[in-house]
């Protein structure tokens, strides 16, 4: 509870779970899902890892990962859940505190290298470097010596990335990772931080989904006047998932239009009709 002086709260006054399945996941995962011990697990759902549980404020019920927990609990949008009206202002800052301590334990870190005098492992110094970004190109010797010094470092850094992540070699070859790296490095953009884990599948996901959306509306705009087919076709992912997905196939060219999952289907004829009538109707006859 809070007491009148005090500035931060003990959670631990929160019910806690009671269960013993709870008891042992809470204790494993707390550190880096901590706020598992604001809710009872109640039991495990056999898809995608889910799980049903109950919050420990309101007692309601729900199914879902440890995403929805983290948005009923600190009240956030998108991601098709409700919030809990129970949860005090404080309560909630010490949760937010919890969270923002258990990513900052649990981000990446570099890997440390021998100490070397080589520019494949150290950037070279601040001084040279912020002069090389004052003064155009085509300087003395001695700082064109420095600038491929700081093009070997910057090449090692990104194929650190590549090494560390597992990325395929291949994506290398994408036009919008050359026209990133290029355009950061010829105009010079001062302390920026590229996008995190958050942004990229959060804001700038949705922002370029409404650029896309913009650029197929001409596209759509002919689907009444010239006709359109819908495709479907099956395939299976990484995760040997079967999965059937819906293109509209027109004059101007296929569309993208959903994918489903048919892992616990049994995929007859009746089956595909009512999946294909269902997006027949979604964009009509």
């Amino acid at each position: 509870m809070v007491s009148g002086s005090a500035s931060t709260i003990d959670c631990s006054s929160v019910p806690t779970p009671t269960s013993r399945f709870e008891n042992t996941e809470t204790q494993s995962t707390d550190l880096k899902y901590p706020l598992w011990a604001f809710v009872t697990i109640t039991k495990r759902v056999e898809e995608r890892g889910n799980k049903c549980w109950a919050c420990n404020f309101c007692n309601e019920t729900f199914t879902g990962s440890y995403t929805r927990v983290k948005a009923y609990l600190l009240q956030t949008s998108s991601y098709g859940i409700k919030s809990c009206s129970k949860v005090t202002l404080d309560y909630r800052a010490e949760m937010q505190k919890r969270v923002e301590e258990a990513e900052n334990r649990n981000k990446p870190k570099c890997v440390l290298l021998p100490n070397s005098s080589s520019s494949f492992t150290h950037p070279p110094s601040a001084p040279i470097f912020e002069q090389r970004k004052r003064k155009s190109a085509g300087g003395s010797a001695l700082e064109q010596s420095f600038g491929i010094q700081s093009r070997n470092y910057l090449n090692t850094l990104i194929a650190r990335m590549f090494y560390s992540a597992g990325l395929p070699f291949h994506f290398a070859r994408n036009p919008y990772y050359v026209e990133a790296f290029s355009y950061a490095a010829n105009n010079l953009i001062s302390g920026y931080v590229p996008p995190g884990y958050n942004s990229l599948r959060c804001n700038l996901l949705v922002q370029e989904k409404v650029h896309i959306e913009r650029l197929l509306k001409p596209l759509k705009g002919l689907w009444k006047e010239k006709g359109l087919s819908i495709v479907t076709d099956g395939w299976t992912d990484a995760q040997r998932r079967p999965l059937i997905n819906f293109m509209a196939a027109s004059e101007e060219g296929p569309i993208f239009l959903s994918a489903i999952d048919g892992s616990k289907e049994y995929k007859d004829k009746h089956y595909i009709a009512s999946l294909i009538t269902n997006v027949i109707k979604e964009f009509g006859p």
